[in-house]
């Protein structure tokens, strides 16, 4: 049975080629295990909706055939999740990693429509967890009150940072290690420690 991971990447994905999404995706082909990696529309100016069809055609074509199906997003690619997680348009996976969840209350000028600040987390089809700096300028509330509201287990790495090439997150080895094994390997470096929902 083959394994194949779906990559949703997040806001302003304009430089693809500099994240640690461009290199994991090479990395797994490399393996020979399929990745779809698409580039969603409009990543400097995000619509929702328009970002879910997307996503949508992705999901049925990721759930086609056998084999473990994993789900590795980040940033506003997370609240992407959120979103199909709580419509009832995410598919059961075998693992969901959500790395670096913004927050977006009050969201920025022109992403209103990705505000969930008054939902309940969802009811999470698919085994999630939260992956995310201790800081990160583009969350404003603690960790623990994140994790919390999205009633995910959380991996807290040290230090501040969005968790892309701005903070040295190109190729990056532990990724890989999680895509390829799940959960247990963060445990092994970077100083990473575990936060219950």
């Amino acid at each position: 049975m083959t394994s194949r991971v779906l990559l949703l990447h997040g806001y302003q994905h304009t430089r693809p080629r500099t994240h640690w999404m461009w290199w994991l995706a090479e990395e797994l082909r490399d393996r020979r295990i399929p990745v779809q990696y698409p580039q969603l529309p409009s990543p400097s100016a995000p619509v929702r909706d328009a970002w879910r069809e997307v996503a949508l055609g992705e999901l049925e074509m990721l759930t086609e055939g056998d084999g473990e199906r994993i789900v590795i997003a980040h940033s506003l690619g997370t609240v992407l999740w959120r979103h199909l997680e709580a419509v009832g348009a995410a598919p059961l996976v075998a693992r969901v990693l959500l790395v670096a969840p913004p927050v977006m209350d009050p969201p920025p000028p022109g992403l209103e429509a990705w505000a969930f600040a008054d939902e309940p987390a969802p009811p999470w089809r698919s085994p999630a967890t939260l992956l995310a700096r201790e800081a990160d300028p583009y969350r404003r509330e603690p960790l623990d009150t994140v994790a919390s509201a999205w009633g995910l287990p959380c991996i807290v790495l040290p230090g501040p940072g969005h968790l892309n090439p701005d903070d040295g997150h190109g190729p990056w080895a532990a990724m890989l290690e999680w895509a390829l094994a799940g959960d247990a390997r963060w445990r092994l470096g970077e100083g990473a420690r575990s936060l219950d929902a």
